[in-house]
């Protein structure tokens, strides 16, 4: 019998609302943990690992524990001016007692969006925008003066919002070092080598500031659990292809909603699906071979070269039978795996090991360029 399938719950296009987040409990917990202390955190992600749906989900809970919650998202940022803006637009966007503190605290300084230094119209350059960012960024200090409320002030993208510059960290720092009760503080980031290095680096301003914390790839049994809890929801029992599922994900975030999307489209209208998993992984791979393609295409030649052989022959990266084939010297390849792992391709998994962030990319890599392809 046929099986009809409605709306497809499985989005993967954007992030997902706080409630469907899967097994982040730990990570959670300890985050409000140490919001609640006062102790700054630096959540670690790589791209489309879930990090704003958790970072949504922490600003629920915080502001149901009472903090006020700035939440800023540095993606892209281009000026001092625009990361000032951005900051304004938080705290104008904050709810309660601390809305009108915040609001307060604004006109006092005289910033605002249609009047002042950060006039969408005329705009902030050079030093009035860094005044005008140092004023924002002891906001939270002015709100708990008024308010006795804590905000927990969260920066995604953070490491965006220090290129801008030499020395912004510098300046972070001087500016939330003396915020004491008034603020807790999570800087989250993608480029997990970059925001490591910021915070781990012995020469840096915000060396040991920030406890780390990181996600890993989703459990399997928890993943396992949300997929084919919503197509038994619609009637449909998956257990047959659920394994071959998880291990083309992989625990990825993004790619198990992406191939479950396509899943949910192929079982429609059918009622078998060993018959609908093969030509949901064909659709995956069709809609991701453009954009692969271009990702092989921006690397240099040594990085591709490495990242073709990790995939296809998962050799040792520095070992000399791979330097020989490759035709590389170790200096060589030491700096593209350290170029593809600020692309975001591959994480450091121990002592000269590294694994790819993207299943689907392994996966497309073998069946494109492996043997027999």
């Amino acid at each position: 019998m046929a099986v009809f399938l409605d709306a497809n719950p499985f989005i993967y296009s954007r992030p997902v609302s706080p409630e469907d987040l899967i097994d982040r409990e730990a990570e959670l917990s300890r985050l409000m943990e140490l919001a609640q202390v006062g102790q700054a955190a630096r959540l670690e992600a790589p791209r489309r690992y879930g990090k704003t749906t958790l970072l949504g989900k922490l600003a629920w809970e915080a502001e149901r524990q009472g903090l006020a919650v700035a939440s800023v998202d540095f993606s892209a940022v281009y000026s001092v001016a625009d990361a000032a803006a951005r900051i304004e637009v938080a705290y104008r966007d904050l709810q309660g007692p601390a809305r009108r503190a915040a609001g307060e605290a604004l006109r006092a300084l005289r910033i605002g969006l249609n009047a002042g230094p950060l006039s969408a119209s005329t705009g902030a350059r050079g030093n009035s925008a860094e005044k005008a960012l140092i004023e924002l960024l002891d906001l939270p200090a002015r709100i708990f003066a008024r308010t006795g409320t804590r905000t927990l002030v969260l920066f995604d993208e953070f490491q965006d919002l220090l290129s801008l510059r030499d020395g912004l960290d510098g300046l972070v720092r001087s500016r939330i070092q003396h915020h004491g009760d008034a603020a807790s503080y999570v800087f989250a980031g993608s480029q997990t080598s970059l925001l490591r290095e910021l915070f781990a680096d012995r020469e840096r301003p915000l060396y040991g500031q920030a406890q780390p914390v990181a996600l890993g790839p989703l459990p399997q049994e928890s993943l396992a659990a949300y997929v084919s809890g919503r197509f038994e929801s619609a009637g449909v029992d998956v257990e047959p292809v659920l394994d071959t599922y998880l291990s083309l994900v992989d625990g990825h975030p993004q790619r198990a909603m992406l191939v479950a999307h396509h899943l949910w489209r192929e079982l429609a209208g059918v009622s078998d699906p060993l018959a609908a998993i093969d030509r949901a992984i064909d659709e995956v791979f069709a809609e991701l071979n453009e954009p692969f393609e271009a990702a092989l295409q921006a690397l240099r030649p040594a990085e591709r070269a490495i990242l073709v052989s990790l995939a296809v022959d998962r050799p040792s990266v520095y070992a000399r039978q791979t330097l020989e084939s490759l035709g590389l010297a170790k200096a060589q390849a030491r700096r593209a795996v350290l170029g593809l792992e600020e692309r975001g391709h591959l994480k450091a998994v121990g002592r000269g090991r590294w694994e790819f962030i993207d299943p689907l990319l392994v996966a497309w890599l073998q069946g494109t360029l492996g043997p027999g392809a």
